[in-house]
């Protein structure tokens, strides 16, 4: 190193650098942590005894004495349990306030269990995505693992429950009196259903066709869906969203949840979405809460978009080899983009504030 080059040196940033980077795997280490206890039924445990020592958890759960004992220290040292005492092998363990709601109530506006299952699926695919980023090839979804659907799952349907009808619905002009008439839905990238479970639960005439790529996806939908009662009025299928045209149905409404910056090839899903229509039809895509310009450095909510663009969504969207997936920083602009080459000739920002999604109403 030049004297020229220590002159420029900041040790101040550094030093902040250095605080917020220990922070980041602080929190890496501390979901790990949340995932073993979800792993192994600890939490739930817990709220089922109520105050507990090491020992009888462990005759509980049938988890080893000596690993569960960390466990236990390293919870209450985080805050996310607490012990009526000092002494780990001895003293009872009880779930700390919040704990419950963020990660043992599914449904819960709270709940956060999902995130702590993003962190053992990157890594399962982590040495694929290294190696994509030399060779430019994607990284198959199957290659996270388990974890990444039901990270997907968890993550979003506390928000279906909780505000779909309630608060999505009613912004999007005329669609509630759409479907109390019996609408025909596709629910395109539909995962494991949650989104078109909803709707079938709100509106008793409403039929709805979900569809997604995801063999696994697909068959926790149908479970989902038994399990809800509404399986009678929703189907799920695993097929190529580009070809959800294939048996001529028509759907007065096709909804996009969280899902088209994923997709390969997203201008012909939406072709696709759009020839699916039923006269008089329209589309509903909820996609992120991009900034509408770059901004560097950005806040919480798209740092981590942009991380989750590059370890996620991208290398999913790029198993084709002619992907032109957008990934997770979905611009309002480019949505208008894909839209208008996809033949929509409107494109509306709903009126729905939420931190992380964006809303959009396309109308051929």
């Amino acid at each position: 190193m030049t004297t020229t080059d220590i002159g420029k040196a900041d040790p101040a940033a550094a030093e902040e650098l250095l605080g917020r980077l220990f922070g980041a795997a602080l929190g890496a280490a501390e979901l790990f942590t949340i995932h073993l206890g979800d792993a192994h039924g600890l939490y739930r445990a817990i709220a089922e005894s109520g105050p507990i020592t090491a020992k009888d958890l462990a005759e509980r759960t049938g988890v080893d004495h000596r690993y569960l004992v960390e466990w236990l220290q390293s919870q209450a040292i985080s805050g996310l349990l607490t012990i009526d005492g000092t002494e780990v092998w001895t003293d009872r363990f009880d779930l700390a306030p919040g704990v419950r709601e963020a990660l043992l109530e599914p449904t819960s506006p709270f709940y956060a269990g999902g995130l702590a299952a993003i962190v053992p699926a990157v890594g399962r695919a982590f040495p694929q995505i290294v190696d994509a980023f030399r060779t430019g090839a994607g990284v198959a979804y199957a290659a996270y693992g388990e974890e990444a659907v039901e990270a997907q799952e968890a993550l979003n349907r506390p928000a279906y429950v909780n505000s779909l009808v309630t608060e999505w619905i009613p912004n999007v002009p005329g669609l509630h009196e759409l479907l109390s008439k019996g609408a025909r839905v596709a629910d395109l990238g539909t995962g494991a259903g949650w989104s078109a479970i909803e709707l079938a639960k709100a509106y008793q005439d409403v039929r709805v066709d979900g569809y997604d790529n995801d063999e696994d996806s697909i068959n926790r939908a149908r479970r989902n869906a038994a399990e809800q009662g509404v399986a009678d009025r929703v189907a799920f299928d695993v097929r190529d969203i580009t070809d959800v045209t294939a048996d001529g149905t028509r759907y007065d409404l096709v909804t996009f949840f969280e899902c088209l910056h994923d997709f390969a090839h997203p201008v012909e899903a939406l072709v696709a979405a759009r020839t699916a229509l039923a006269p008089g039809g329209s589309v509903v895509v909820m996609d992120e809460r991009a900034d509408d310009v770059l901004t560097a450095p950005g806040d919480e909510v798209q740092r981590f978009l942009g991380a989750a663009s590059a370890i996620w969504c991208t290398p999913q969207g790029r198993v084709d080899s002619d992907s032109d997936v957008v990934g997770a920083i979905m611009r309002p602009d480019k949505l208008r983009h894909l839209a208008g080459h996809a033949g929509f000739g409107q494109v509306d920002v709903l009126p729905i504030e939420h931190p992380f999604w964006r809303f959009y109403r396309l109308v051929p």
